[in-house]
């Protein structure tokens, strides 16, 4: 008799464990069908991009108005991170780009991408011809510190980008740092760019930025030209890249290591957490995704063991 009363109770325990996990799922769905904050559509497998296919796509509202279309990305070296997507055939601003904070930008379909606004208050539409986020970021003059890149990006300058979209900046986040000054590049004036070893001889030259989807954060250098391999693409982890100057691009690594490292095919090792992780540990850097366990792209984490469902083993884990 009481063997059976624990069964039944075991029974009725999972039964609403199934029933709250339903709801869970439901209420997350709905809260997230829209781009959010740090919250991006993520097929199943996909969790990085590179920066090639992310540059080129267009971005609307809400209310389905474009936006504009993706033509460059701020890089912020000093933590790895994009930090701005840059617009450009933005309504009235003519051949002003438009940069916005990188969760300004959300993914929401597999092609897709809309406005978040964040905090950023919203006005409503004086006529129905008028999108109403259009309206708002638009509404100021031309020569607006919020259009246009300046000469010289700073952190000043970017915490005001930030502010003024309603995000809340990546570098207050723990483990980020403050961006530094000369420190913020952007992505088209690094793409073709040649890179060194740091004895001065030619490692090859920027193909492509791999991009975490979720956060920002570069993952990997994609290179092409590189001697002895010029037929092939080789991806190193970004961090192995220092940036000296407008011109001097220098990859802390040797030749030989170069030489003797895996290819690149986007098609099978883009969301490949074996590859990832075995490219990190072959150019001897950490995977970032390990130092810090939240910020792990969910493709790169490390798998956990769970037992099969309604296992001896699947009953002691919850405590039966």
């Amino acid at each position: 008799m009481y063997k059976m009363i624990k069964v039944l109770v075991t029974l009725s325990s999972v039964f609403c464990l199934v029933l709250l996990g339903s709801s869970a799922f439901a209420q997350g769905y709905n809260e997230f069908q829209r781009g959010t904050v740090g919250v991006v559509y993520q097929p199943m497998g996909l969790d990085t991009f590179e920066a090639s296919w992310f540059i080129g796509h267009r971005v609307t509202t809400m209310n389905n108005g474009s936006l504009g279309q993706i033509s460059s990305l701020v890089i912020d070296k000093t933590n790895d991170r994009i930090a701005l997507v840059v617009l450009s055939d933005v309504p009235t601003l003519g051949a002003e780009p438009l940069a916005l904070p990188y969760r300004s930008v959300a993914r929401i379909g597999q092609e897709t991408f809309e406005f978040n606004p964040g905090d950023m208050e919203i006005g409503v539409a004086t006529s129905s011809l008028r999108d109403p986020f259009i309206r708002t970021i638009t509404q100021y003059p031309s020569y607006s510190e919020f259009y246009g890149l300046p000469p010289v990006m700073d952190a000043a300058w970017l915490a005001d980008i930030y502010r003024h979209y309603g995000q809340v900046p990546y570098w207050t986040e723990e483990g980020e740092q403050m961006p530094k000054a000369l420190e913020l590049y952007e992505s088209n004036g690094l793409m073709g760019a040649e890179v060194r070893l740091p004895n001065g001889e030619e490692a090859g030259r920027i193909n492509d930025f791999v991009i975490g989807s979720s956060d920002g954060r570069i993952a990997f250098l994609v290179l092409y030209d590189v001697p002895g391999r010029e037929s092939s693409l080789i991806a190193v982890p970004f961090s192995t890249l220092s940036i000296r100057g407008e011109n001097d691009l220098v990859l802390n690594t040797t030749r030989e290591r170069l030489a003797l490292s895996f290819d690149f095919d986007a098609s099978g090792d883009l969301n490949n957490p074996r590859w990832a992780g075995d490219t990190y540990r072959y150019f001897g850097v950490q995977p970032y995704w390990t130092e810090q366990e939240e910020m792990a792209p969910i493709s790169l984490g490390p798998e956990i063991m769970r037992p099969e469902p309604n296992s001896l083993d699947w009953y002691q884990m919850y405590g039966y």
